[in-house]
């Protein structure tokens, strides 16, 4: 078991699950063992795609929409709640009667924890506040149902706490209700905005709420990731919680580096020749045992000798490589997309200067700053866009160059990638989780 102290939960509402919004969502997963989502667009019969965001999470989560339902222009709504799988903690799945609203029991050793998932309506006309006062209503239903937890409620509520708005009173009110108090206002709290528009207009509508123990005991910071590489107008909202948490310890697929010649440049091979022609002047030369003249020699120092200078003048070419010569990486740090390292990383680099030089003025919303912020910041999304709109276009390219120069190497390696696929397995079945009891059911 790997204890922790510390317990985050992030809420993150994702505009959609495209392949940009599941590569950021991936990279949130390693921070949050728990993590709630918003507005990810699936169908129910879409939902299992959750299960292939990262091996080492479960998930719940309902959809905004029927699978009879006709869809005009795109597809709206849903949440989720997605928690480690290897947490030292009995999950359980709630039935909620809501498009809206999901929810889990969690049982840890310190405590029972009810986690509530909101997505709840704009404000707007009389139909959109009858909406979020029956969401009001389904929320405070699994409350009276598990009255002996510690709750949080977490989501896009579309209400700006500093507006006084009918919203606003009415999600005033269920808080003095329940007793739950909004992580934005507690002491520890870091929260400048969530949502953007064009980052032009900014607001706050994505909140935890949380019981009032918790609240003045538990929580110890609560903060806002505003990322770069984060393509959807809202940012990721963090609760840091100090309870006791234990993981299961599981072996998970590590990869290992190798040296990538195929990429290293007339520099690199430079750069290896001065090293590793350093590190070879620094080995012992046995010149005894070279300098033997019997050729049946069975000295075992004889022997020893060699065996010990060749081994060094291998680990020093080795060494060398990995020194200077690019190595291989794995497909998540890679985030490979066809055509990122030569349309894409430039453009994410630069958004990144500019973003680290804002965030270090203070993010200012006017001025040259918040002008190149946003700029860099547009270029780079759209860039990703582009690419993922002409990934087939680019592919072929790349083989048809590869063929041209005839470059075998080249052209296997994209042959590969594009018959490589990989496989996932739904791990939520009826609304159970638990490996054990899905394998007793099935």
């Amino acid at each position: 078991m790997l204890d922790t102290t510390v317990l985050s939960i992030g809420s993150y509402n994702c505009r959609g699950f495209n392949a940009e919004r599941r590569v950021y969502i991936k990279s949130l997963l390693p921070k949050l063992p728990i993590l709630f989502l918003q507005e990810h667009w699936l169908s129910d019969s879409q939902l299992a795609l959750l299960g292939t965001l990262h091996s080492d999470f479960l998930f719940t989560g309902v959809s905004g929409f029927g699978n009879t339902d006709i869809l005009s222009g795109r597809p709206y709504g849903g949440c989720a709640i997605l928690w480690r799988s290897d947490m030292a903690a009995n999950v359980k799945i709630l039935d909620v009667c809501s498009n809206r609203v999901c929810a889990v029991r969690v049982s840890l050793d310190s405590c029972q924890l009810l986690l509530v998932c909101v997505y709840m309506p704009h404000e707007g006309d009389d139909s959109m506040t009858d909406e979020f006062v029956n969401q009001l209503s389904v929320i405070e239903g699994i409350v009276e149902s598990n009255l002996d937890c510690h709750l949080i409620v977490g989501g896009d509520f579309n209400v700006d706490l500093a507006r006084k708005w009918c919203h606003t009173e009415l999600l005033n009110s269920f808080c003095v209700n329940n007793g739950l108090h909004p992580a934005v206002y507690h002491v520890s709290g870091n929260v400048d905005y969530t949502y953007h528009f064009s980052m032009r207009r900014f607001s706050t509508i994505d909140h935890f709420l949380i019981s009032g123990t918790l609240h003045e005991k538990a929580l110890t910071r609560v903060e806002v990731l505003h990322e770069v590489d984060n393509t959807s107008d809202h940012d990721p909202l963090v609760v840091h919680l100090s309870l006791q948490m234990s993981l299961v310890g599981c072996a998970s697929k590590v990869h290992t580096p190798r040296v990538a010649w195929v990429k290293a440049s007339p520099q690199d091979i430079y750069n290896y020749r001065s090293t590793v022609s350093s590190m070879l002047s620094s080995i012992y030369i046995p010149n005894d045992t070279l300098l033997c003249t019997d050729l049946q020699c069975k000295d075992p120092k004889h022997v020893n000798a060699i065996n010990t200078y060749a081994n060094d003048i291998t680990e020093a070419c080795i060494a060398a490589a990995r020194l200077v010569v690019p190595l291989t990486c794995s497909r998540q740090e890679s985030r490979r997309i066809p055509g990122w390292s030569e349309q894409v990383q430039p453009l994410r680099d630069k958004s990144l200067f500019w973003h680290r030089l804002w965030d270090e003025c203070g993010r200012p919303h006017a001025g040259y700053v918040a002008d190149c912020m946003r700029r860099t910041r547009a270029a780079y999304h759209y860039c990703i866009r582009n690419v993922r709109k002409n990934e087939q276009q680019i592919v072929c390219e790349r083989v048809a160059d590869a063929m041209l120069h005839n470059d075998g190497r080249n052209f296997w390696a994209e042959i590969k990638r594009i018959k490589a696929s990989s496989t996932s397995v739904s791990k939520s079945v009826d609304g159970i989780s638990d490996t054990e009891y899905i394998q007793t059911v099935c």
